[in-house]
């Protein structure tokens, strides 16, 4: 009889401890780190650093934290409230890692008078301290109402390969935009984004004129607005 409730307790007692073993593992399994990820490496705004801190303040969890209590999509939503931030993706791998991916924005313009980048979607990112992209400046008075034609005349600029290296400058000017360009000393009347081929296969060859000292003399501005011509100031 003792044997018998010898042997009894011992195998509660391993059966308990195999229990909270197991317990142990499975919590153990499912704990997680943040393991930060920047899309094609690319961080330039923020770092693995700081987005760690800013998840363990939304989570209050300083070191681990299980799959049962994390909001995957609350706490994508939360990054993306960055102004730094385009996209972000956090999800559990095999192993219970929570991982998240990251996408900034990528600046377009730089806001001279505002403290702050325009991307290509017209959101705002603040200056950085971490940070300086080399984009063109825009020096001109910004309005919230003339994003969307800004953003498209400076895009449709950089995409040509030859002048993005150009742009410099833009700001506003009456019915539209004026640029300075890196290489050449007069200012360039764009004018708004409408129409920019053609402006811009004027702006090219007249460049090229330039440069070739096929002018008797330099201008100070020219003028793309009207359509096949390109009128000169001097």
């Amino acid at each position: 009889m003792i044997k018998e409730k010898l042997f009894l307790g011992l195998t509660t007692l391993l059966l308990s401890g195999l229990s909270v073993l197991s317990h142990w593992n499975f919590n153990h399994r499912n704990d997680s780190r943040f393991n930060i990820l920047f899309f094609e490496n690319k961080s330039n705004f923020l770092n693995d650093s700081l987005v760690n801190k800013l998840l363990i303040q939304k989570t209050g969890i300083k070191v681990n934290l299980s799959n049962l209590k994390l909001d995957l999509k609350d706490l994508e939503e939360y990054l993306e409230l960055l102004p730094e931030v385009r996209n972000a993706e956090v999800f559990y791998d095999a192993n219970g890692t929570v991982n998240t991916r990251i996408f900034e924005s990528s600046a377009l313009l730089r806001i001279h008078n505002e403290g702050f980048y325009i991307d290509y979607f017209g959101e705002k990112i603040p200056f950085s301290k971490k940070y300086t992209p080399k984009v063109p400046i825009y020096s001109g008075v910004f309005k919230d109402e003339n994003v969307e034609d800004l953003i498209r005349l400076s895009k449709s600029i950089i995409s040509d390969s030859y002048l993005k290296s150009e742009l410099v400058e833009v700001w506003d000017d009456k019915y539209g935009f004026t640029i300075r360009l890196r290489d050449y000393d007069f200012e360039v009347y764009f004018g708004d984004s409408k129409n920019s081929d053609n402006k811009i296969k004027k702006l090219k060859a007249f460049c090229a004129f330039v440069k070739e000292n096929k002018i008797n003399k330099k201008p100070k501005r020219i003028d793309l607005t009207v359509y096949n011509q390109i009128i000169s100031t001097h």
